[in-house]
């Protein structure tokens, strides 16, 4: 994941002459044997880390082609343009600072978001209000409330919308998922979600450095406090500092919480108590906690668990534990006790789980069809919320009440913590 952005307010001048430097029309001697009708244009916002992935994950698909990046850092910005020019054999993607020169361009049809996770609420939201489609990086917003803005706007455009949940995408998440649905475990009683620890560690002394020649450090900062600048605070390390986002509870839980969600049936809703402990650090430059333990109950009784792993592992884990078994699923393993789960077949009068087997490939025809995609911007909603109220009841330290219908704590001080003031000019307005 990387960063985006420079100074926000513009004129209207300026983002309209944007719009006009891209061309209508690409012509199919460029395109290949595609028709240019059936070719949807990208912009990638953010292209760093994971967004050079985005890069990598649309460069070489016919039904879309790249023709802008978007990135507060010039460096990124260059060598990702460098990437697709080549791919392309051609000198023609666009390079911007401010992501509003391709949310707002009138020839851009898709928008893919690999920005910091303060940054992911404001880029798409822009994107959808000017009718773009978004592939959004999870967790898909900083806080609730801006999870709320996004899926209001997202539905009121009638915009296509897929979050990086794409373990959603494997045929192994997929069919776990499914086992749990169709009652092959039984009743699930509890789930175990391990989570890695942090990766990134920076002690007490750090100091401020100057800004790099081609970052736009104010931009990268955008609605985040006013913090100096020093390297380990912007790119990767982001995740680990609270302004910007919300350490591996949303880093890796995004991807884990998601999962156990969709197992669950609760896609829609969530769990109605939380309660958390986490081990914060005292000093330095990091302020996400350094261990996470969270206890979610739903109101059927399930509950889950999440918590640091310290087996060394950097990878999730999910254990679903029913009266007929367990299941346990990560990226690389699938096992169950009894063995014989694992050779269950789901038959045709089951229940089907939404079947993607191409993350970003789901999202381009879902974009053409106009049908909702497997990792829906409303569902990544609510697997973030589980994300976010984490987080809060680690740093307030007590159990609460959660109603996931209205999105409200029994608790006025962690309810003050569903929103986050932002630094003028930026707003969710």
């Amino acid at each position: 994941m990387k960063a985006t952005r420079r100074d926000f307010i513009k004129t209207a001048g300026v983002l309209g002459g944007v719009a006009a430097a891209f061309p209508t029309i690409i012509p199919s001697s460029v395109l290949g044997a595609e028709a240019p009708s059936k070719v949807l244009t990208v912009a990638c916002v953010g292209v760093g880390g994971m967004g050079t992935s985005h890069v990598n994950q649309m460069k070489g698909r016919k039904s879309v082609r790249i023709v802008a990046v978007a990135d507060v850092d010039a460096v990124h910005a260059r060598d990702a343009a460098n990437a697709i020019n080549k791919q392309y054999g051609n000198k023609d993607c666009k390079t911007f600072g401010d992501f509003r020169e391709v949310t707002r361009a009138k020839d851009i049809d898709l928008i893919t978001v690999a920005t910091p996770d303060h940054w992911h609420a404001l880029t798409a939201i822009d994107a959808v209000r000017h009718g773009k489609d978004v592939y959004c990086e999870k967790p898909m917003t900083l806080t609730v409330r801006e999870g709320q803005v996004l899926v209001s706007e997202l539905r009121k455009h009638n915009r296509i919308g897929q979050l990086g949940t794409q373990q959603r995408s494997s045929q192994k998440f997929h069919y776990a998922a499914e086992l749990i649905r169709n009652g092959r475990l039984g009743k699930v009683n509890h789930i175990d979600v391990l989570i890695p620890a942090n990766n990134r560690f920076v002690g007490a002394e750090w100091k401020p450095e100057p800004v790099p020649a081609g970052l736009d450090y104010d931009f990268w900062l955008g609605p985040a406090p006013y913090a100096p600048y020093t390297s380990q605070r912007t790119h990767y390390q982001f995740r680990y500092v609270l302004d910007s986002a919300g350490g591996q509870t949303t880093n890796w839980g995004a991807h884990y919480l998601d999962i156990a969600q969709w197992a669950l049936g609760m896609d829609e809703s969530g769990p109605v108590e939380v309660d958390g402990h986490g081990v914060f650090p005292t000093s330095g430059l990091f302020t996400a906690p350094t261990r996470v333990d969270v206890h979610y109950k739903y109101a059927n009784g399930v509950t889950m668990r999440m918590r640091t792993r310290t087996d060394g592992v950097y990878d999730g884990n999910i254990i679903f534990y029913g009266d007929k078994g367990t299941l346990n699923v990560s990226r690389s393993k699938l096992k169950s006790d009894p063995a014989s789960v694992l050779k269950e077949n789901i038959g045709d009068d089951e229940i089907k789980l939404y079947m993607s087997r191409d993350h970003f490939g789901n999202w381009i025809d879902c974009c053409k069809t106009r049908k909702r995609p497997v990792s829906d911007l409303a569902i990544g909603h609510k697997t973030t919320n589980l994300c976010n109220i984490g987080n809060i009841v680690m740093q307030l330290q007590r159990k609460l009440k959660w109603d996931p219908v209205n999105e409200k704590f029994d608790d006025a001080m962690a309810n003050r913590m569903l929103a986050r003031p932002m630094r003028g000019p930026w707003s969710l307005a």
